[in-house]
């Protein structure tokens, strides 16, 4: 399928490249269709854009790039409903925000992007633990 972006223009998706994100994303619900995009081949940044709004696409990135710490649990429920099996078919991606001065990027740490990338399906989860923050900088703020 052809699919029209604002950011990348026409893009060729697969079929088996289409992740459905159950529920969509805190803010942008009515979209459940996305494909994931490399940035560049040495970036850890990549885009999550929209097939159903050429004009919505977030950046995101595996959060142990920033934060090797950074673990959590998937409750019950939201194993059944990605259908996970194994752990190794889990991505977990944040989305960031990229201001002018890139310095202060911040990553969403609290509300990740979980996809089982062997069904090909995601959902956002909302974190209970509060050392987890909404904008988490990247960068030492100076």
């Amino acid at each position: 399928m052809i699919v029209k972006t604002r950011r990348f223009g026409d893009l060729s998706i697969e079929e088996q490249d289409i992740i459905t994100m159950g529920g969509g994303l805190l803010g942008f619900e009515d979209y459940t269709k996305y494909v994931l995009l490399d940035h560049d081949d040495k970036s850890p940044y990549k885009w999550l854009q929209s097939l159903e709004n050429p004009e919505l696409a977030f950046v995101v990135m595996e959060p142990f790039v920033f934060f090797p710490d950074y673990q959590f649990e998937l409750s019950q429920n939201d194993i059944k409903e990605l259908e996970v099996a194994k752990t190794e078919d889990v991505a977990v991606l944040v989305i960031l925000v990229i201001p002018e001065n890139p310095r202060e990027m911040t990553a969403n740490i609290k509300a990740p992007l979980v996809i089982n990338m062997h069904k090909m399906k995601g959902k956002q989860v909302v974190l209970n633990n509060e050392a987890y923050p909404v904008k988490l900088y990247l960068f030492q703020k100076k």
